[in-house]
């Protein structure tokens, strides 16, 4: 869908140019990356948006963000729908629906949960797991499919349709990648206002909030309006800089809501686990009609000390900052956290 969007609007995509730094030059108002090759590119912004290790966080922090494990780990995998139907008990449990729409099933239990997904084209996986650290943070850390089989023969319950699923799965493409927790980090804009991290470069999220790639999508239609509204290439650390101001709120809230429901799969209500849930100030938000209603206000908060108030959070929130261990001892001490609001 990307790729098809920058083709209808004539931006070019190259491959194989990674970026090793980042760098500004507020005098000029340019900004530019350094690539492996030792080329440099220039522009008046760059958006950064080179997910939760990229190179951003010496020019914007000073310092990359620091990570532990959460503990838990994730098998992750798409493959061609071909494969999967190869299987007739797959075929017939994971039919297209009669209106053309695609099956999505999530399963929940004790310390985990499961997702299984078929579209038109591609059958779609994922299961946590504890990570006993054999995981790794990286799309290329590969896995068997028997080494997910010998997982799953341990869960009481475990559905014996899901491995077939998993035992049609090509062995070079399974990912078993490590879960980690990042604080969330406020400043996602370098000195100058000339780089803005954008997605995981800015906010990572377990997959437990349902919310990581949406999150990219809102940022990416965000800092675009916010660079429409500005209008001229001499603001765009404005822009980027009210782009921050609008979104960092609403992503730490998201971002917490993923940590609470990572720990819900092991609290368990009238011995079933607590499923995750997604509000309507999730699913129901426009991010490009909130950046035309309050970025002169926000302009006016930045410059002047006007005073703003972030809407785009759950009803009643009044946004405090916090960290992971701070959320999670505060919580078990029954204290109000980020967490406390409309979340519904």
């Amino acid at each position: 869908m990307l790729h098809e969007q920058l083709n209808e609007v004539g931006v070019e995509v190259e491959y194989g140019m990674e970026v090793v730094e980042y760098f500004e030059d507020a005098a000029r108002g340019r900004a530019g990356v350094v690539l492996n090759d030792g080329s440099r590119r220039e522009a008046d912004l760059v958006v950064a948006a080179d997910g939760v290790r990229g190179n951003s966080w010496p020019l914007i922090a000073g310092k990359p963000v620091p990570a532990r494990s959460s503990g838990d780990a994730i098998f992750r995998v798409a493959f061609p729908v071909e494969l999967a139907s190869s299987d007739p008990q797959v075929a017939e449990r994971f039919r297209m629906l009669e209106d053309g729409r695609s099956v999505f099933e999530l399963w929940t239990g004790p310390g985990m949960h499961a997702s299984f997904w078929r579209n038109q084209d591609q059958m779609h996986w994922s299961i946590t797991h504890p990570d006993h650290g054999t995981a790794a943070e990286s799309w290329s850390h590969v896995v068997s499919p028997e080494q997910v089989l010998n997982y799953t023969a341990t869960v009481p319950g475990w559905p014996e349709i899901a491995d077939r699923v998993i035992r049609i799965t090509p062995s070079d493409q399974l990912v078993d990648w490590k879960l980690m927790w990042r604080d969330p980090q406020p400043t996602w804009t370098s000195p100058s206002g000339l780089v803005v991290q954008l997605g995981d470069a800015a906010h990572t999220f377990l997959p437990s909030s349902g919310n990581g790639g949406t999150q990219a999508m809102e940022d990416a239609i965000s800092l675009a309006s916010c660079i429409a509204m500005a209008g001229s290439k001499d603001r765009v650390p404005e822009a980027t800089r009210i782009h921050n101001l609008l979104r960092f709120e609403r992503v730490s809230c998201l971002q917490a809501f993923g940590v609470v429901n990572q720990a819900r799969h092991n609290t368990e209500v009238a011995g079933k686990p607590k499923p995750p849930h997604l509000g309507r100030w999730i699913v129901e938000h426009d991010p490009e009609e909130y950046v035309r209603q309050n970025y002169e206000v926000a302009v006016a908060h930045l410059k002047d000390g006007a005073p703003f108030r972030n809407t785009n959070t759950p009803p009643g929130l009044v946004y405090t900052p916090w960290t992971i261990d701070g959320l999670l001892n505060a919580q078990q001490r029954g204290e109000r956290t980020v967490l406390d609001g409309d979340w519904d």
